[in-house]
């Protein structure tokens, strides 16, 4: 998947040992880090291989490691798929993990790490537009006002003449934006599933059909791979993005999210545009632009307002439910 939180999971247990906040905040950091600097290892991957090809490699990579942790937990697999049941997971492998990473693997092909983080974090505000379209939720002018902001800021960083190279190109962040935009879709969607299965079980499932998924629009890239000329940084970049990028943070995630509120996790997503754009400059010498501080100012703005309303509307819920 991308580098975006994915959506809450609850769970089942009756009882469970309670951790400190502080622990779980130094989880959710250390999640939101390998999400920022899983960018970097992108970037060095695809010095190696071809964005279709990384997608593919990275996911099926990702797949074959949740599988080894679910066959090796010794449990039986405990429940069994209905046709229904099936037809949401092969959309949520769709949205969440095979389109997702080939928008996102595409896009960064196509941009700056300081541009892919940014466009990255506008999540949250492309739930609450596909949110507000399915009318799931209402949408207020505080809300309208954090989403103009937002994409006034991802128009700010995509206007203008592109840099040198790839970097800054207006096409790959529009193919990231539409990342974002079908991970949004996935996270709806998560939310019909996320109480029925724990996390390492749902990824599992998710990762696995999303590589059965991938193979007709990858495998003739992998194929076409020149492996003997793949540098070792590309090498490193991929194992990376496979244990770093998707199984361990997803893992701490989940962690996280047995203590933390949806409203304190989501506020890591401020963070994670910082790590990548420091990591960019530091290891890949990328220039900071008053453009991209202009476009992150207005892109988080607009991610707070939206977030602050939806908040304020979960309290009031909450005051209402204990009436």
């Amino acid at each position: 998947m991308s580098n975006a939180a994915p959506a809450p999971m609850q769970t089942t247990e009756a009882h469970r040992p309670r951790h400190s906040h502080r622990v779980m905040h130094l989880i959710m950091l250390l999640a939101t880090f390998c999400w920022a600097a899983n960018i970097i290892a992108a970037k060095e991957a695809l010095t190696g291989f071809g964005s279709m090809a990384l997608a593919a490699l990275r996911i099926l990579g990702a797949a074959l490691v949740f599988a080894l942790l679910f066959l090796g937990r010794g449990k039986p697999l405990g429940f069994r798929l209905t046709r229904q049941h099936w037809r949401v997971m092969i959309l949520l492998a769709l949205c969440g993990v095979t389109f997702n990473q080939i928008f996102f693997i595409g896009g960064l092909a196509r941009t700056s790490v300081a541009h892919a983080g940014l466009i990255v974090a506008i999540g949250p505000v492309m739930v609450l537009v596909l949110s507000c379209l399915m009318r799931l939720e209402a949408l207020t002018v505080l809300k309208f006002v954090g989403m103009l902001v937002s994409f006034g800021g991802v128009a700010v960083l995509t206007t203008g003449k592109a840099g040198q190279g790839n970097a800054g190109h207006w096409v790959g962040d529009l193919i990231l934006l539409a990342g974002s935009a079908v991970f949004a879709y996935y996270t709806i969607l998560m939310k019909e599933v996320a109480d029925q299965y724990d996390a390492l079980t749902l990824n599992t499932l998710a990762f696995g059909v999303g590589a059965v998924l991938m193979i007709p629009f990858g495998t003739w890239w992998v194929l076409g791979v020149r492996w003997v000329a793949v540098p070792g940084q590309a090498w490193w970049g991929l194992a990376f993005m496979i244990v770093f990028g998707s199984v361990v943070p997803y893992l701490l995630f989940a962690i996280a999210m047995t203590e933390l509120t949806a409203a304190r996790v989501a506020a890591f997503s401020y963070v994670q545009p910082v790590i990548a754009t420091g990591l960019g400059i530091w290891l890949l010498a990328e220039r900071l632009t008053v453009k991209i501080v202009l476009g992150g100012i207005l892109i988080l703005a607009g991610v707070y307002l939206t977030e602050r309303e939806r908040g304020e509307e979960n309290k009031e819920q909450e005051v209402g439910n204990r009436k």
